[in-house]
């Protein structure tokens, strides 16, 4: 009886391995497909995922286990449906056909300034009144990362026109209209006369622009993409809703290297001349700033290339991050096409003698730094390895592309 037992939990656990180690290999075969495939009208594109997947596309089969190709005639939609072993449905497979594109990476520094659309919550506090005692007038009404619209009705611009209102307001309550994950809200707040300074306050903590130093990673005709990531604030970690901004000429001041364990960085100033401004940003997406220069720039286009495109290997990045144009040689160590993470699609390592005497590797301010390889833009830098400033990561240049669309 003991033996019949200790053989039906055998069973039962070999069961249940079996079972974890199939959803294991799902997911795998999963995140080895992409999510969507870009294609230039009349190109072949080559693909191979090594894994027993059957795909279906407009009634063909094909085995994604092995090399094969597609190529379309004219712009289009299409989609793979995926099948493991031709049998368990997987992931489908978005294909757009498009027209042939070129942009010109570009790599300069640029000083990056921009507005909030509405004034950034960056946290809450007490306000000790004239009572001497500590009061919380926001708790419970408002939160971080709310952005304030209005003041009893009236549009408000700037941090100082919010401190402006709140004072005229002699503690009488006010109307905030806030926005909160996408939500318009109307919430009652009676401000505190602070015993400090005898002004009133809310008893929160917040901003209305933020500026930084990054680089520039494409244009077409007066059109830019930038930075190849959003904007976030440094204190809410929250990517910024804009208003609008400006790119600005920086004057770079120096160079701090990178070490392990401390991302080096561009340090430099930011002139608000109008001899200094370069453009207007309209968009911060999770994929980089876009918007329009004030003029073309000259140098020489480059096609895009697709994921399909990227092997693993030589590469170059375009930056002007030692005063003028250069390229400098890398190597793509790894490439990720399952969208998990399309900021950090492509993995490089920097191997450019000459870049590395200048920086140590990827340093702050090189965002944006756009990657080409076999003649065509394949991506932009975003990311350093903390631990190793000579590696990190890149954005394809398709997702900011489509991004931007």
């Amino acid at each position: 009886m003991k033996k019949y037992i200790y053989r039906r939990i055998l069973f039962g656990l070999l069961f249940m391995n079996c079972i974890v180690l199939s959803l294991l290999f799902i997911r795998y075969c999963e995140k080895k497909l992409p999510s969507s495939i870009q294609l230039t009208v009349g190109e072949k594109g080559k693909f191979q995922y090594d894994i027993p997947v059957i795909g279906e596309i407009e009634h063909q089969k094909i085995n994604l286990n092995k090399p094969f190709t597609i190529s379309k005639n004219s712009v289009g939609k299409y989609q793979i449906n995926t099948k493991l072993f031709g049998a368990i449905p997987l992931k489908k497979i978005n294909v757009n056909v498009v027209k042939e594109t070129k942009v010109i990476p570009s790599g300069k520094m640029i000083g990056v300034y921009v507005e909030t659309n509405g004034i950034l919550v960056l946290d809450t506090d007490t306000v000790t009144g004239i009572d001497q005692v500590n009061h919380k007038p926001a708790e419970g009404k408002i939160r971080k990362n709310d952005y304030i619209l209005k003041v009893n009705d009236k549009e408000i611009n700037t941090k100082a026109e919010l401190i402006q209102r709140i004072n005229d307001s002699e503690g009488e309550s006010i109307h905030l209209k806030i926005k909160r994950n996408h939500e318009n809200l109307t919430v009652r707040v009676t401000p505190v006369k602070s015993y400090k300074d005898g002004q009133y306050k809310l008893g929160i903590w917040v901003r209305d622009n933020t500026q930084g130093i990054g680089t520039l990673t494409f244009t077409s005709g007066k059109q830019f993409g930038g930075l190849g990531h959003g904007i976030y604030d440094i204190d809410t970690g929250s990517k910024m809703q804009i208003k609008g901004g400006y790119l600005i000429t920086p004057s770079i001041d120096t160079i701090k290297k990178g070490k392990n364990g401390s991302p080096g960085e561009i340090v430099g100033s930011i002139y608000y001349k109008e001899a200094d401004f370069i453009g207007v940003i309209s968009k911060n997406t999770s994929y980089g700033i876009f918007g329009q220069l004030q003029k073309k720039e000259s140098q020489k286009s480059y096609p895009i290339g697709y994921k399909q495109d990227i092997k693993k290997g030589k590469a170059q990045i375009v930056s002007y991050i030692s005063g003028e144009r250069k390229v400098y040689q890398i190597e793509i160590t790894n490439i990720d096409q399952s969208n998990h993470d399309v900021l950090k699609g492509i993995e490089v390592k920097i191997v450019d003698p000459e870049l590395l005497k200048l920086t140590n590797g990827i340093i702050q301010g090189m965002s944006g730094s756009p990657v080409l390889q076999n003649g065509k833009f394949i991506g932009a830098i975003t990311h350093v390895f903390v631990n190793d400033p000579t590696r990190g990561y890149g954005v394809f240049a398709e997702t900011m592309l489509e991004k931007n669309q």
